[in-house]
């Protein structure tokens, strides 16, 4: 089977080098590019099976960070193969490249036996799982999962047993089996517990199933670690921020050097100084981040959007007689970020903060002027911050229902970012935005109601995510929290997220509850009070 591989190297003579070696590889078709850019334009056309990225890429993103933008924007397949090459072997670029989990990592000066040796390697990797690898691109995990769980049972050839494992707990993670996922986690740790990736997939699983202390406990020790601190401290912060621990989000950023914070984290902090009344330094922290990135257009691009983005929420939430300067300084930078762009995406993102502008400053008829082009109906790649303010541009237009659809479109895209803090600081501005537009209410109905069927089929961590994000969305409606602490015992589990059965259950005696309610409420403390690791018996009926 031919594959393609597309080399990104911005030294040419390096980049010649490389694709003369990759060629008497055989089975490849190799293409060339400068830089992340060219990629992106190539990507719009087709697709690589695999990526061979060099880490330092001139003064732009580096090569992990195109990675990530190119994975969170659907440009890069699920089973794309992403070999990394470097020659800086700083423990930071190293732990940087290992967060994206490469499935090579080449040190300059590498040898043509090393390359050739580990190139094959992942070949024939490749050619064994490509029928699970298709269905993973087909969106079709449960039947990935089939398909490689046969495989096991019939023998994997010894020396794909690593890469085959690692796979197998990746897939029973995206199918919601986390117990058996952290069980592969466990084992591989068991044996040697250096072992970056089954660290991270640990952590993720405790994550995934609400256990936070656990999850705050295996970060508290990577922080030690030069490989992970960084990240390890993006976490923590972004946990602290979902427990509402706003200056604690600051503290543990600080750990992270100023020019080493990424764009998500460093919005994550804006927000965490926003809801301190921290104005000043949020808006501080956006101008340093893009001045120190002045000569890297990318990512100065990224900086000002993204203090644009800053300045429209002030805006919206100041008195309308009182937004001229913020609103005044979201266009002008949205002008320069905007400025000399062809990239579609670039170009909607631009409009979609005019438009809101306009939003703002009561002029409906421009707003619905800049939506006009064809490229502002294309969603695909859109981002999820960007979205909810699509949902609010739409919902000042009259238009309620593409509203509620962009705001749903958001937090599903939101659940498929690989960044924690992403998703943490995108959760904040989706809870908001709905509550703006009257939409959380209904949102946190079909939440519940899909927890709801979840429970009866006993699918109970599933449920109690949906349970969860329907309180989140409307909490001061007894139904759903009594539905959390009712899923929580039936599940084991004393801890969920940010909630412990007690916690939960002193915040629902604080609500207006019905006749019913205090009924139920009392039934489910009572089971509670008995509560142990050993599963009570009485809480089987569904949940309301």
């Amino acid at each position: 089977m031919e594959y393609r591989i597309a080399i990104v190297e911005d030294n040419a003579t390096a980049r010649t080098t490389l694709r003369g070696h990759l060629l008497s590889i055989g089975n490849l078709t190799v293409s060339s590019y400068a830089t992340g850019t060219e990629l992106k334009s190539a990507l719009r056309k087709q697709h690589f099976e695999f990526l061979l990225m060099d880490y330092h890429l001139g003064q732009g993103k580096t090569g992990v960070e195109w990675i990530q933008a190119l994975r969170d924007a659907g440009f890069i397949r699920p089973s794309t193969g992403i070999i990394f090459l470097t020659s800086d072997r700083s423990p930071q670029v190293i732990g940087r490249i290992m967060d994206i989990q490469p499935d090579v990592l080449l040190i300059k000066p590498y040898t043509m036996a090393s390359l050739h040796r580990q190139i094959n390697h992942y070949i024939a990797y490749r050619q064994y799982v490509e029928p699970v690898l298709h269905e993973v691109n087909n969106k079709q995990p449960a039947s990935a999962l089939s398909i490689l769980q046969r495989n096991i049972r019939e023998g994997v050839p010894p020396r794909l047993a690593a890469d085959v494992r690692k796979l197998y707990a990746k897939l029973l993670f995206e199918n919601g089996d986390v117990e058996r996922a952290m069980a592969i986690y466990d084992e591989v740790l068991t044996r040697s517990d250096k072992v970056l990736w089954a660290q991270w997939g640990k952590i993720k699983c405790q994550y995934a199933a609400g256990r936070w202390p656990s999850c705050q406990q295996e970060l508290g020790q990577l922080v030690t670690s030069s490989l992970a601190k960084d990240r390890a401290f993006e976490w923590l912060a972004s946990l602290s921020f979902e427990q509402k621990a706003y200056g604690q989000v600051a503290s543990y950023l600080e750990n992270i050097k100023f020019s080493e914070l990424s764009l998500p984290a460093t919005r994550l902090k804006t927000i965490a100084f926003q809801k301190q009344d921290k104005v000043v330094e949020a808006i501080d922290l956006l101008q340093k981040k893009r001045a120190m990135h002045r000569s890297a257009k990318d990512r100065f691009n990224d900086f000002t959007f993204a203090l644009a983005e800053f300045y429209l929420l002030l805006a919206e939430e100041a008195p309308s007689t009182n937004r001229t300067e913020s609103l005044s300084q979201a266009r002008k930078l949205v002008g320069i970020a905007g400025r000399n762009q062809s990239d579609r995406q670039l170009l909607q993102k631009r409009d979609y903060l005019l438009a809101f502008s306009a939003v703002l400053d009561n002029d409906e008829d421009k707003a619905a002027h800049l939506l006009d082009a064809d490229y502002m109906d294309n969603y695909l790649r859109t981002e999820p911050s960007l979205l909810v303010i699509a949902a609010k541009v739409h919902h000042a237009l009259h238009e309620e229902a593409k509203a509620s659809q962009l705001l749903t479109l958001a937090k599903q895209k939101n659940t498929e970012l690989q960044s924690i803090s992403s998703q943490v600081s995108n959760e904040e501005v989706i809870f908001v935005g709905g509550e703006r537009l009257g939409l959380n209410q209904q949102q946190a109905i079909e939440l519940n109601e899909t927890g709801t069927r979840l429970f009866v089929e006993k699918q109970y961590l599933a449920a109690m995510k949906h349970f969860y994000d329907a309180l989140t969305l409307a909490p001061q409606t007894p139904a759903f929290a009594l539905n959390l602490v009712q899923c929580m015992i039936e599940a084991d589990s004393s801890v969920y997220r940010k909630f412990s059965l007690r916690k939960l259950l002193q915040n629902i005696q604080q609500l207006k509850l019905t006749d019913s309610n205090k009924q139920r409420l009392e039934q489910l403390t009572s089971i509670a009070q008995g509560f142990s690791n050993k599963n009570p018996q009485g809480a089987s009926q569904a949940p309301h």
